[in-house]
């Protein structure tokens, strides 16, 4: 019986298996499987593969929205987050001029807004050096077609969510990426995964 068949992301972070043991698994998966078993994870799991995902680099801007897409093209991906509720939602994603603009679509948007970011690639000076990060403290150039109305994250209750956040990204595997808040450069103890939807 092959691994693929026998195991799952969960048994693999149990045993705390290397990020290339996890990659491999998860590579050998459709991408709706990769999906189902990110998005199965709960509280400490999530954690762990952000922990598990240490060094084995940073998604970039193309393996999130490929340029080939072109402008104006939403792409969906399912999350998890380690809160203790409100744990399913979506990040969606669109290329404007050069730009990538995503926000945060789930059941209680309608209290905290949008969450509205702009995804930035790694550079040495972010809080976690080398990992490309969503920016909730920048002002996207434009709006994608279809997104919610712009609303800062600064004012009003979005600023107990999103004020001051960013998110910084490890890569899983093709389609699957794990991430960590920080406010105001520091750690929120807050993790999340995301799965590409199509």
């Amino acid at each position: 019986m092959s691994e693929a068949a026998s195991t799952s992301l969960r048994s693999l972070l149990g045993e705390r298996a290397s990020q290339e043991r996890i990659s491999t698994f998860m590579e050998s998966l459709s991408l709706e499987a990769r999906r189902e078993q990110a998005t199965s994870l709960r509280g400490k799991e999530v954690a762990a593969l952000y922990t598990a995902c240490a060094g084995s680099g940073t998604p970039t801007l193309e393996d999130i929205v490929p340029s080939a897409l072109g402008d104006d093209r939403t792409v969906i991906f399912q999350g998890r987050n380690s809160l203790p509720a409100f744990t399913s939602f979506q990040k969606r994603f669109a290329r404007l001029g050069g730009e990538l603009v995503g926000y945060n679509h789930q059941t209680m948007s309608f209290v905290t807004g949008p969450g509205i970011f702009v995804v930035k690639e790694a550079h040495s000076d972010a809080d976690v050096p080398g990992e490309l990060y969503f920016d909730y403290t920048a002002t996207p150039s434009n709006i994608p077609t279809g997104y919610p109305a712009f609303k800062r994250n600064d004012s009003g209750i979005s600023s107990l969510v999103y004020a001051h956040m960013k998110d910084y990204m490890r890569a899983v595997c093709t389609g699957v990426m794990v991430g960590a808040a920080y406010k105001r450069g520091k750690a929120e103890n807050a993790f999340f995964v995301l799965a590409r939807v199509d």
